[in-house]
């Protein structure tokens, strides 16, 4: 135990263990030990009258009558604030049984404390204290594309994930670690172009009639809309960036090549229009594929050569441990001679690549090492696109293992030539070979993740919290003549409102009113946090949060 701070000891019995605990710490820690019984009643133990004078006379607090189920009705421990809580050995009695030592349990973990724990070297329990979630402030980046220099309101959800730099030089981020080994696996192989990601975060996408974008899998639906405002070239000439960060969000974000964040409040101050022109053709971009078409035009552009690019992308998705509405993609892309084997070479370059990562991890993540044993490439349709999967995954956290994909199609300049594209998730792909089973921990800014990140193995990832606090709420409406909510809008509306503390959602019950002929739906939701203590009240507000603004963006009737 790390010395210095508070302890407080619930339901000692003669207190010979906060006796001993007293000559093991420095004066720097304050010790406070409490019992259930009264002194009268505490004091017929043996040696507790000696344990309770030695206490004292160290400097410790003691206390009688204290009920570790109620610890805020207690005088002399309301509102106290502790490092750390021990409960040694809880049970009601001899003869009081399995049911009653449980509820001892679940009133001490739940109703009082409130805080997830974890086994600190087997011996206590280490609750933090729940802290308050600040509201996020409208947050818009300024960035140039093509001759046009525009404002765009960055979705709430997105503020705290949007230029986090994981894949710059010198980052310790998992998913750089992964695309560093990916790119020199394959340049072992074939012949590989490392590019930067200097495209912008935004784009123009152009839909196809059934709503896909051009190039890629990504349905309209999932498309991440900015409002846009276009500016004046003296539009930020008088302001000092230095005064544009937002105090909520962490300054790791600010500062990018491809944009510079602003608080949207200080550009109020200075006159500056909130979304004067809206631009609806511009999205977050959903896929470097859209990026594809540029890198075959370059003037150096070489046959038989892989092209690799790695950056952030946005989807709006359902909420999911393992949906993720921001990942990392990598692309490989490349053209060759339809009739040359450079095809087979690509698939087995990658293929042997990630091989070399599950490789890697086995024997560190000893219950990935028994399931996962290589990837297969399934193919869809006609023969020109592959699913890339994990073969024999038997995986209960991983419902969906697709890592990549891959698309070969003709190329339209030449003919002779055909393009190929692969798309891997290294988000996803970062999640298995660590053992992460959700996905909000690669985007935590607590730093005891990145601590437990090695440089030269892949050890398998330690949760904070042993049984972090789940709490489970229900929320039901009716549908208007509007029709139901679209399901992607509607998980994008709790991510925003909750800040990510919902874990997962799900729809358990719909039905047709047979007199109104109204549907009602009925969703359910798992308020988890992955890296802070998260209280019932605070998911209890949050829940009230959204019944209102769900009845604001969709119009719907709250049952």
């Amino acid at each position: 135990m790390r010395q210095e701070g508070s302890t407080l000891l619930v339901a000692e019995g003669n207190f010979s263990f906060a006796s001993a605990l007293c000559e093991c710490v420095d004066r720097g820690t304050q010790i406070i030990a409490t019992c259930y019984e009264s002194e009268k009643e505490i004091s017929k133990h043996e040696n507790t009258t000696k344990n309770i004078a030695k206490l004292l006379e160290k400097g410790a607090e003691v206390y009688f009558q204290v009920d570790c189920t109620k610890l805020q009705e207690c005088p002399c421990l309301k509102s106290r604030q502790f490092d750390r809580i021990i409960f040694n050995f809880p049970h009601c009695g001899r003869k009081a049984g399995v049911k009653k030592n449980r509820e001892l349990l679940a009133n001490f973990f739940l109703r009082s404390q409130d805080k997830p724990f974890h086994v600190d070297q087997a011996l206590t329990h280490v609750f933090t204290r729940s802290l308050p979630f600040s509201e996020m402030k409208p947050v818009v980046m300024e960035t140039i594309i093509g001759s046009e220099r525009l404002f765009c309101h960055i979705p709430e959800e997105l503020v705290e994930k949007i230029n986090r730099n994981f894949l710059q030089e010198g980052s310790h981020h998992p998913v750089k670690k992964i695309d560093e080994l990916l790119r020199k696996q394959i340049a072992d192989a074939v012949n590989l172009q490392e590019l930067e990601d200097n495209f912008p975060l935004l784009s123009k996408q152009y839909l196809q009639p059934d709503g896909a974008c051009v190039g890629s899998e990504v349905c309209q639906a999932e498309l991440y809309w900015v409002s846009c405002s276009k500016l004046q070239e003296d539009g930020l000439r008088n302001i000092d960036y230095a005064e544009l960060q937002c105090s909520d969000v962490p300054t790791q974000i600010f500062g990018n090549k491809r944009g510079q964040i602003v608080d949207y409040a200080i550009l109020k101050q200075f006159g500056i229009p909130g979304s004067s022109e809206d631009c609806r053709s511009y999205c977050l971009r959903p896929t470097l594929t859209g990026y594809v078409a540029d890198i075959l035009q370059k003037t150096d552009f070489r046959v038989e050569v892989i092209y690799a690019l790695s950056g952030t992308v946005f989807r709006k998705c359902l909420i999911t441990p393992q949906t993720m509405p921001v990942f990392h993609e990598m692309i490989l892309c490349s053209a060759f001679k339809k009739n040359a084997d450079f095809l087979s070479l690509f698939m087995c370059s990658v293929e042997r690549a990630i091989s070399f990562l599950i490789k890697s991890a086995s024997g560190t993540v000893a219950s990935i090492d028994k399931t996962l044993n290589s990837i297969t490439f399934e193919e869809e349709g006609s023969g020109k696109s592959w699913n890339i999967h994990f073969r024999q995954m038997e995986h209960p956290e991983f419902t969906d293992l697709t890592v990549a994909k891959l698309v070969c199609i003709p190329n339209k300049q030449d003919s002779e030539l055909n393009n190929c594209v692969m798309s891997i998730n290294l988000d996803l792909l970062s999640m298995v070979l660590y053992h992460i089973n959700d996905w909000r921990m690669l985007w935590t800014f607590d730093e005891r993740f990145l601590d437990q990140i090695s440089a030269t193995e892949f050890k398998p990832f330690s949760e904070f919290s042993l049984y972090p606090p789940t709490y489970s709420h229900d929320i039901s409406f009716w549908v208007n003549e509007n029709g139901k909510p679209e399901e992607l809008e509607l998980h994008a509306l709790v991510r925003r409102v909750t800040r990510e503390s919902v874990k997962e959602m799900k729809l358990i019950d719909s039905f047709l009113h047979t007199q109104s002929k109204r549907m009602s739906y009925c969703y359910r939701l798992m308020y988890q946090s992955c890296d802070k203590a998260l209280s019932y009240q605070q998911a209890l507000e949050m829940q009230l949060h959204l019944r209102v603004e769900l009845q604001k963006h969709f119009q719907v009737t709250l049952r």
